[in-house]
């Protein structure tokens, strides 16, 4: 009750502001601080702690998203005015002119143009084209532009001289030209995330999912320069030893080899840069709210998480218990012909069709079936996949097991089944429901 009198009492002040001065006083309130003069920068410090509070009634007042509007469009006059056309003209041709207004930002601050990447909304709009441009370097990367380009124009001597087509293929391999690119645009991110984390401290940054994200996507991208560096020092050993390995075909690689431990970090950072783009969208005001109701929706996904971890978990453990001999058995089986298979394609030139493959291979159902419940790991991926409708009835049919054995380990994944596609599913739709509905209330109520 104290709490809405509060809200109420600082709503009522913003209805008393009879000019736009005294609501910039209001709003920049700072006790600790001189008080606020017409002209300088707006902190909205007492703005920012209403959000901070959750005092949605104050933020949501008229006079405070006028003034919100006013400072947001400042530098573009008449913009709200234009049709939804020139608008989108206007914004292409300041995301167009992202990199001048960079350079002349870095080298001359206190000129008009370089004053002019302060104003919220072109800033905003910079922001948004380095980090789509960013973003098509990735998808270059992605897509290995250099063999694209190379096919396009001919191995020519000028091409070959600065476009590397095996820099996807070879151990050790330098970046490349876009990666150098995507490598100074990680320096600046981490370099912003930096600048963010010491001006709003530990706690505060950390309060922000989004910025969550941002470290873990960097840490990612600072991961995989880490790994590409020790490959590229690792290779240079293997020529100066002259062990001659430096030239190893991709499949011929160690399993854990930094390059490909490499690429799949970088993938990785991918997907979390792409999804970045959820955030710069938040601004519009229909993707905005689905944003809001999907940052709710997390928690429920979070709790149905454990939830099915748990039920995992507990099903894996027992399936495994009662399967694990039976799915060794079939792994004996696959190494038996796998070495039946090697003996006669010694001894003879053309392989003998064997009793279990018509190619004389080995057993095909063996060599994969055994994975399926051999130890606890494999046990908990199989019904995971189960989830999705990868996993039939006939990956219990093992050598040697015995009628009740295969009819309790059926009833047991039926039983997971039953649990995670009808219980739990539906749970998390009504619990992802129910939050919607809550997000939907509140934005009615303000």
């Amino acid at each position: 009750e104290l709490r809405k009198q509060c809200q109420d009492f600082a709503t009522a002040l913003l209805d008393h502001t009879r000019s736009s001065y005294e609501l910039e006083v209001l709003l920049n309130h700072d006790p600790t601080g001189p008080a606020y003069e017409h002209g300088e920068r707006m902190h909205l410090n007492r703005l920012k702690m209403a959000i901070k509070l959750k005092q949605k009634k104050f933020v949501a007042h008229p006079n405070v998203q006028q003034l919100l509007a006013s400072i947001w469009y400042e530098g573009l006059p008449g913009f709200r005015r234009k049709n939804m056309a020139l608008q989108a003209l206007e914004i292409v041709k300041i995301g167009l002119l992202f990199p001048i207004f960079s350079i002349v930002y870095i080298l001359a601050p206190h000129t008009s143009l370089g004053q002019t990447m302060r104003k919220p909304f072109i800033k905003f709009i910079c922001h948004s084209a380095s980090y789509l441009t960013f973003l098509c370097l990735l998808i270059l990367a992605s897509q290995r532009i250099e063999t694209v380009i190379v096919d396009w124009f001919g191995p020519t001597p000028t091409l070959k001289k600065w476009v590397a087509t095996d820099v996807t293929t070879r151990r050790g391999a330098p970046p490349s030209l876009v990666e150098w690119l995507i490598l100074a645009w990680v320096f600046g991110l981490i370099w912003s995330e930096i600048k963010q984390l010491w001006d709003v401290g530990l706690r505060e940054y950390v309060a922000d999912m989004w910025n969550v994200i941002d470290f873990i996507t960097n840490a990612l991208y600072v991961a995989t320069i880490a790994l590409r560096i020790v490959a590229y020092y690792q290779v240079q050993r293997e020529i100066r030893l002259k062990l001659g390995t430096e030239n190893l075909p991709r499949q011929n690689w160690d399993s854990w080899d930094p390059m490909l431990i490499a690429e799949g970090l970088f993938a990785a950072a991918n997907i979390f840069s792409s999804l970045k783009l959820v955030y710069i969208f938040s601004v519009n005001p229909y993707l905005g709210p689905l944003q809001v109701s999907l940052s709710r929706m997390v928690v429920d996904i979070l709790k149905f998480i454990f939830l099915y971890l748990l039920t995992l978990f507990a099903f894996s453990c027992g399936m495994n218990q009662l399967l694990w001999f039976y799915a060794d058995l079939e792994k004996k089986t696959c190494d038996e012909q796998t070495k039946e298979m090697m003996i006669d394609n010694y001894t003879s030139p053309t392989p003998t069709p064997g009793e279990d493959d018509e190619t004389g291979g080995p057993n095909v159902d063996s060599c994969i079936v055994w994975r399926r419940f051999s130890n606890l790991f494999e046990t908990t991926q199989t019904l995971f996949w189960a989830a999705f409708g990868l996993i039939d009835l006939t990956n219990f049919e093992l050598t040697g097991i015995k009628p009740f054995t295969r009819f309790w380990g059926m009833l047991m994944f039926g039983t997971y089944s039953v649990i995670n596609v009808i219980v739990l599913l539906n749970l998390l739709i009504a619990m992802m429901n129910h939050s919607y509905q809550l997000v939907s209330v509140s934005s009615v109520s303000i």
